[in-house]
Parts: C-alpha cells; sequence; structure tokens
C-alpha cells in the first residue's frame, strides 16, 4: 500500500530522516538527488539508523558501524547482519510516496550465489569467530559456488564475541542471542560448519590441513583467522580451580557460573577484558578488585586524564583497584582462597580472571611465514601468498605503507569478508577504518582509527562530564579519536578517515562542526 510521508523539499541532498507510512516506520535517504525508502533499524543491534550518517551512499549505523548501501540497503561493511529491505519510492510532484508490501521483514539477504554440487573446488577457513563467519558469506556473496568448509576448534556455531564480556556474562543475554546466525543457515548456503576441529598443521605447499584427529583435509584455497589466545600468568598456583580466562564463549559460561556463587573477586589486568569482567562481575554481586602493574587503567593506549576518568567510574561503582602491582603467587587447597602481591600484601579471593592480553594463535603454521609476533603480513586484499589468506586477530595488512595488526571484533568480521570476497576473485583492497566499542560500567565509548604512539591529545567538551571527544594527533594528524556519547559525530570522523578529508589539529582545536563536514 503506498503512503504519503514528507514533501521532497524537505529531504535535501545528504539528508537522512524517520518517517512513518502508515504505521510503519521508514528510512528516508536523498544521495545526489535520488530518494531512497528503507527499513530503519540497523540488523546487527536494531540501532535507529536515522541518527546515524549519510556519506555519499554509505549509510552508517550509530552505535557499531555496520555501514550498508543507502541506495539499495545491501549491507557492505560489518557487522551488519544482512542488508536493510528498501521500499518503492515514487515522487508524485512535490510529495514523497512510499510503497509498503503487506508482508514487511526487518532484513534482507545480501545477493549470494547458490552452491553448485557439480563445482568440486573446496575453499577451507579456519577459525570459526567472526572473520571466518563473514568470510563464508563474503565468498558466496562473490560469487564462488564451490564447497566451504569452516573449520572451528570451539563447538558453537560462530557468536557474538564481544557480549562474552559484556551481557551475557552478567545473565542479561540469553543463549539465542549469542549465535549470529543459526545451523540452518549455513546448511542452505552449502557452508560446512566442522566444529570441535582442532588444527595442529598447515601445509602451505601441499595445501593441505592436519588435526589432532582425523584424516588430513586437502584445499584449492584457504583463510587462516584464528584469532588470538589469552595469555597465561607464569606464578605458583595459576592452575587452581577457578582461575580464569575469558575469551570464548565456553569461557564466559564458566565464569557466569563461578562468579554466581562467588564473593570476591580478582581481577588481574586493567584494559579491555579486564575492565569489563570486572564491570560484569560487579553487576553479579561479587566484591571486584583489580590488580594491574600500570598507574592508572588503560594508559597507553588513552593516555592518563581518560584512565584517570574511566578508573573513577569503576571506583564510584564499587570496585576496588592495587595498581602499580603485580601477582606473585596464587594460594589455596585445590582452588583460589589468596593472592600475594609482589609488594607483600595478601588478599583473599574465590575467583581470579586473568585479563593479561593475548597473542596471534598461529602456532601451527609454518614458521617461515610468521612475523616475530605470531602474525601474518598480508597484502592489501589479506593475501599471505597464493592461495593463502589471512584475517582478523593475527592478520596485519598494509596501512599507509606500514603493516598494522589490530584486535578487534569490527575489524575481524569486515576483514574476514573481504578475504572472503578476494578469495572468490573480487579484487577489493581491505580499506576500512578500524573502530571498537567497549561498555565500561553505564558509559558506552567508541574508537575510531588507531594510535599506536601519539604526540599530543585533543579534547572535545569535559571529561568530567557526560559525553566528550578526544582526539590523539599522531605525526602531526589526527589518526584516531575516542568518543563518550558523541555518537553520530564519531561516524562523521569515520567518514571523514575512510574519505582521506580529516580537518588539520589547528582547525580542530579552533572548533569545528564534525557533520557539517561530510
Amino acid at each position: 500500500m503506498q503512503y504519503y510521508v514528507l514533501k521532497a523539499d524537505e529531504l535535501k541532498p545528504g539528508d537522512l530522516k524517520a518517517v512513518k507510512a502508515g504505521d510503519q516506520e521508514v528510512l528516508l535517504t536523498n544521495v545526489d538527488g535520488e530518494i531512497s525508502a528503507l527499513y530503519p533499524k540497523c540488523t546487527h543491534y536494531g540501532a535507529p539508523l536515522a541518527d546515524g550518517v549519510l556519506n555519499g551512499s554509505r549509510l552508517v549505523c550509530p552505535w557499531h558501524h555496520a555501514c550498508f548501501d543507502a541506495k539499495t540497503g545491501q549491507h557492505i561493511e560489518a557487522p551488519g547482519i544482512d542488508g536493510l529491505p528498501a521500499y518503492e519510492v515514487e515522487l508524485r510532484g512535490s510529495e514523497i510516496w512510499v510503497d509498503i508490501p503487506e508482508e514487511t521483514s526487518d532484513r534482507t539477504p545480501n545477493p549470494m550465489a547458490k552452491p553448485e554440487v557439480s563445482n568440486e573446488v573446496t575453499y577451507a577457513i579456519i577459525g570459526g569467530g567472526a572473520a571466518g563467519a563473514y568470510a563464508a558469506e563474503g565468498l558466496r556473496e562473490a560469487g564462488f559456488t564451490g564447497r566451504i568448509v569452516l573449520f572451528s576448534a570451539e563447538e558453537e556455531v560462530p557468536y557474538d564475541r564481544p557480549n562474552c564480556s559484556k551481557d551475557y556474562l552478567q545473565g542479561e543475554a540469553p543463549e539465542e542471542w549469542m549465535p549470529l546466525r543459526d545451523a540452518a543457515f549455513y546448511k542452505k548456503q552449502g557452508i560446512v560448519l566442522m566444529k570441535g576441529h582442532r588444527v595442529t598443521k598447515v601445509d602451505p605447499d601441499a595445501q593441505k590441513i592436519e588435526f589432532e584427529s582425523g584424516a588430513p583435509v586437502s584445499y584449492d584455497k584457504l583463510l587462516i583467522c584464528t584469532g588470538a589466545r589469552p595469555r597465561q600468568l607464569d606464578v605458583p598456583g595459576a592452575d587452581l580451580k577457578n582461575v580464569h580466562t575469558l575469551r570464548s564463549l565456553q569461557d564466559s559460561r564458566a565464569l557466569l557460573k563461578a562468579g554466581r556463587s562467588a564473593k570476591k573477586a580478582f581481577i588481574v589486568g586493567a584494559s579491555f577484558i579486564g575492565m569489563e569482567a570486572a564491570m560484569s562481575l560487579q553487576k553479579l554481586d561479587c566484591e571486584v578488585h583489580v590488580v594491574a602493574p600500570e598507574h592508572l587503567p588503560f594508559t597507553h593506549i588513552w593516555g592518563d586524564a581518560v584512565g584517570q576518568r574511566i578508573q573513577e567510574w569503576h571506583r564510584d561503582a564499587g570496585i576496588h583497584f592495587h595498581l602499580g602491582q603485580n601477582v606473585k603467587a596464587i594460594e589455596g587447597n585445590g582452588q583460589v582462597e589468596k593472592v600475594k602481591l609482589e609488594n607483600g600484601e595478601e588478599l583473599d579471593a574465590d575467583l581470579l580472571v586473568m585479563g593479561i592480553g593475548v597473542q596471534p594463535n598461529t602456532s601451527f603454521l609454518p614458521e617461515t611465514l610468521l612475523q616475530s609476533d605470531g602474525s601474518l603480513h598480508t597484502d592489501p586484499f589479506l593475501r599471505v601468498q597464493e592461495n593463502l589468506f589471512a584475517a582478523g586477530d593475527i592478520a596485519a595488512p598494509p596501512v599507509n605503507g606500514k603493516n598494522q595488526r589490530i584486535e578487534h571484533w569490527k575489524v575481524a568480521a569486515q576483514q574476514g569478508r573481504m578475504a572472503g570476497k578476494n578469495m572468490a576473485g573480487a579484487g577489493e583492497p581491505y580499506e576500512a577504518v578500524p573502530f571498537f566499542w567497549s561498555a565500561q560500567q553505564d558509559k558506552i565509548l567508541g574508537y575510531v582509527g588507531h594510535a599506536s604512539s601519539p604526540e599530543e591529545t585533543i579534547v572535545e567538551g569535559d571529561l568530567d562530564g557526560d559525553s566528550f571527544l578526544v582526539h590523539y594527533v599522531e605525526d602531526g594528524a589526527i589518526s584516531a579519536t575516542l568518543s563518550l556519547f558523541r555518537d553520530q559525530e564519531l561516524c562523521a570522523i569515520q567518514e571523514l578517515m575512510h574519505d582521506g578529508r580529516m580537518p588539520k589539529p589547528a582547525e580542530v582545536r579552533n572548533g569545528v562542526d564534525w557533520l557539517n563536514l561530510l
């Protein structure tokens, strides 16, 4: 049924606006005079896309920066799941009318090639995380009709890993929220999921994969996206019961169970996993203590001022800090009972979480392929060498002439998607701007770009207030920005970085209108 929704002169080129078409809310976009009507919510977590930004035909979600084609609704950048339904638009003089079908959906799958039984070419994926899942879909989107086999060491279908330290660990996210897709989707697309298959060796010359058990498997092309494994504390007692790491859904399940009965939990490490675990266990009514060698959380990433502010949020929530300290030993009769610090302090504990970082999970690969940190250098198309690709936490594609490895979930998802497409011959370089988000108590932080050693910060707003932007200057240019509740502006900054149109630091110090710069 057709509905009048808006006067045409109320939607200028570059505008996006949520309107009502009968009982259905739709998103109108104007790309260079071409008006489109789309489903108004992101296919990832349902964010209102009208609060995002429109950059040319790129429609960016305000929450987690999924990107869609504003003309067609097609999904073009993770972490969206499928595209947005598009509705027929008719201009009647000065009026915009939208045709809403009787049966509507909240998503439309991107076009995917149908698998062909006669095509015996096998493309293998090792790694069942976001990179592997998006790569399998990318292969089909780019037209590959052969056999896709995804090997995962876990017993799960690919799932929403960031939630493992947030709502899921707090007991707020049910199990059915966690899978990115159900098993039926993979079956329909001819993607064979081989769960519980731990790889022990890859021979790129022979193009074979070996496993802990079972016969070797041959492949025609291979994507490695095995992610990272948590670092372990090298202290006495690290093998006691109730000493946990937090990386997988299985880890999160075990920690949730332990946290519900624990009274006093210790977190070793004050970075993302450590502080999100601290927040989540505190919400389970544990008394939480954080031990870390640094003097403030996140100081090596975001600087002292931001680190101090984040620590205040956690202190206000009741979390205790023991910073500038290392754990010397963990003691207990079979399970954790006490934590000893290097300064001699002894503290009671019945649960401990190690959040001291991760390292690339690539020990099964030939050393000749690996860099000193265990990563794999790739070309702009995520290719390591002929018929071998890499994506996610283990991959270091070139950025501005320098190979760069970034351990973010959205980065892994988009790299996987592009690696899959390029395995199928798309020839599209990976060019996405890095983005991640972190929940710190009731505050949601977003971060775009990458700064390894910034020489200056520029603050917009008040670090003690309810929202701010912090820009990190490296080599005379803004290379990254941190946001607290300035979502739309952060989307605009990402797109300016994407286009190479970021203003100079001096301009930003004088004040800019980020949305008007697009």
